[in-house]
């Protein structure tokens, strides 16, 4: 497996403070000691080493870069014409794509026209109605930031770019809402992402939810994709998950435990692991690895975790391996399967919302699977008759 995008951090602060944020709410701090902004030493030094690594494989290899944050934004919409525009310069044809994700408060017309300009696709974080998105996603001075987060996205669409726009799941609130409102939107692309914790965090963040309240807002959220039936309409979270009940191989990291396919590089050109991981505890993300003196073939020791990422894969949690989900699943994403006290052996955080979920699609869409998990915590099987169902399913369900 090579790596095939750079998720490049270009400021680690942000105009926003959302309770759930892997990056300054969880266990790892050490934004605090990065730049606010990269420098355009870091950010040519990541090129180089963008452009060493194609150039050693050959063969057509490709990298993409997706600005992050922290607020991407917050370095300027000309200096971020100016490093898109070097981007392409220094790269040329082993550059796969630019992307941003941004939380879309600063966007004007200037920022599309540059978006445009350098065909840089744009995502977009809201989580749903004024109810559930600023219950979490407030500024430094508590503030909801639905409004403004409304306005930079139809700032874009009104303009003909068309967005995806990236939802974190906020259990105990109805995930039709979410969904429908995304919809009132003319939003036609989405994903759902469900929230960032490790065994040792989740009850601190969502100890005081009833069981079962991420499968709950995710199965509201399938029901009205579902029955909308709008082949227009992608939500990318339970279009993989049909795929992959179907036999392809999964589309994202939520689920099937795919090799890692990119890297993290941060203001100061640290090369490091996956953000989320952050939520596991301080440093786990870390590593000694710099553009400014490595390479991304330098991970085996300077970042063995994410050597083993991308290269072999993590097994499968030991209560995992007599699940029947445990093909599709593969143990859910990463972060949510560690704790302090046997590190990545166990079945994600959310193992029991992930099973009655998968439960509910097979039952909504008439694909069967076995019997259930075994040996998990808080996930008994559900009833055969879960699986039991009407067939075919809308044709919205099986589109690519």
């Amino acid at each position: 497996m090579s790596v095939s995008a750079i998720v490049l951090k270009i400021a680690s602060r942000c105009n926003l403070n959302c309770s759930y944020c892997y990056m300054y709410n969880h266990e790892d701090k050490s934004y605090l000691d990065k730049p606010k902004l990269i420098s355009d030493e870091v950010y040519g030094q990541t090129l180089t080493a963008m452009r060493e690594y194609c150039d050693r494989r050959g063969d057509g290899q490709t990298m993409a870069i997706v600005y992050h944050g922290g607020e991407p934004t917050l370095v300027g919409v000309d200096r971020f014409d100016r490093l898109a525009a070097r981007a392409r310069d220094e790269l040329g044809d082993r550059l796969g794509l630019l992307g941003m994700q941004t939380n879309a408060v600063l966007l004007t017309p200037a920022w599309v026209d540059v978006f445009r300009r350098h065909d840089v696709r744009v995502s977009v974080s809201l989580d749903g109605p004024p109810a559930i998105h600023d219950a979490a996603r407030v500024d430094h001075q508590g503030r909801g930031s639905h409004g403004r987060t409304v306005a930079g996205l139809r700032t874009l669409m009104d303009r003909g770019l068309e967005p995806r726009v990236l939802s974190v799941v906020n259990p105990g609130e109805s995930g039709a809402a979410a969904y429908r409102h995304l919809r009132s939107l003319g939003v036609s692309s989405m994903d759902f992402l469900l929230p960032d914790v490790s065994h040792d965090s989740k009850a601190t963040f969502y100890g005081h939810l009833p069981p079962y309240a991420v499968a709950d807002f995710l199965i509201d959220a399938f029901d009205a994709w579902f029955d909308e039936d709008d082949p227009e309409v992608n939500v990318r979270l339970f279009a993989n998950l049909i795929r992959s009940f179907l036999g392809d191989a999964p589309g994202s990291d939520a689920f099937g435990n795919p090799l890692m396919s990119y890297l993290i590089v941060d203001t100061d050109g640290s090369i490091e692991a996956m953000d989320a991981l952050r939520v596991c505890r301080e440093g786990m993300a870390s590593s000694e690895l710099n553009v400014a003196n490595h390479g991304f073939d330098d991970l085996e020791t300077g970042l063995p975790l994410v050597h083993k990422a991308v290269h072999r894969g993590f097994e499968l949690a030991a209560s995992c391996t007599r699940c029947a989900e445990r093909q599709v699943c593969g143990g859910g994403h990463l972060p949510h399967r560690y704790a302090q006290a046997n590190g990545f052996d166990n079945p994600s955080a959310w193992c029991a919302d992930i099973y009655k979920f998968f439960s509910h699609v097979r039952k909504r869409t008439g694909i069967a699977s076995g019997v259930g998990p075994a040996d998990t915590t808080d996930a008994p099987p559900l009833p055969a008759s879960a699986f039991d169902s009407e067939r075919p399913g809308p044709a919205a369900a099986w589109r690519v």
